[in-house]
C-alpha cells in the first residue's frame, strides 16, 4: 500500500513557521510591555519622591516666590515625564494586544490545517485497511483448498 502523503504539507509547514515567528513577535511585545511597566513604576516613584522633597522644603521654611516657582517647575517636569512614560506603556499594551491577536490567528490557521491532515490521515488508514482486507479476501477466495490443511483439522 502507498504511504500517506498530505498534499498541503508545505502550506502547513509555512503556517507553522508563521506561528513561530508570531510567537517571537509576541514575546518581544511582552518584554517591551514589561520594560515600560517597570519604567512607569520607577517614574511614579520618582514623582512621589519629588513631591516629598518639595513638601519638606516648603514646609520647613517659607520659600520665596521664585523658589516656590522653581519647585513647581520641578514637580511639573516630573509629572510630564510620568505622563509620557504612561503613554508609552499604553502603546506597549496595545502592541502586545495586537501581537496576541495575530498569534491567536496564526495558531488557529496552523491548527485548522493540522486537523485536516489528521482527518485525511485517518481516512487513508481506514481505506488502506479496507484495501488490505479486500486483498486478503481475494487471496483466500482464489487459493485452492490445501489438502494437507484438511487432514490436520
Amino acid at each position: 500500500m502507498k504511504p500517506f502523503k498530505f498534499s498541503l504539507q508545505r502550506i502547513l509547514d509555512l503556517r507553522a513557521a508563521a506561528e513561530r515567528q508570531q510567537a517571537s513577535a509576541l514575546g518581544d511585545a511582552l518584554q517591551h510591555e514589561a520594560t515600560q511597566r517597570r519604567t512607569s513604576e520607577a517614574q511614579a516613584e520618582q514623582l512621589e519622591q519629588v513631591h516629598e522633597q518639595v513638601e519638606q522644603q516648603t514646609g520647613t521654611h517659607p520659600a520665596a516666590a521664585g523658589l516656590h516657582h522653581a519647585y513647581r517647575l520641578t514637580v511639573d517636569a516630573a509629572e510630564a515625564r510620568l505622563e509620557a512614560v504612561e503613554e508609552a506603556l499604553r502603546e506597549a499594551e496595545g502592541r502586545r494586544a495586537e501581537e496576541d491577536q495575530l498569534f491567536a490567528e496564526a495558531r488557529m490557521a496552523r491548527r485548522t490545517l493540522e486537523k485536516l491532515r489528521e482527518r485525511r490521515e485517518a481516512d487513508h488508514a481506514l481505506e488502506t485497511g479496507r484495501e488490505e482486507q479486500r486483498d486478503l479476501d481475494e487471496l483466500t477466495r482464489r487459493s485452492p483448498k490445501d489438502p494437507d490443511m484438511e487432514r490436520t483439522a
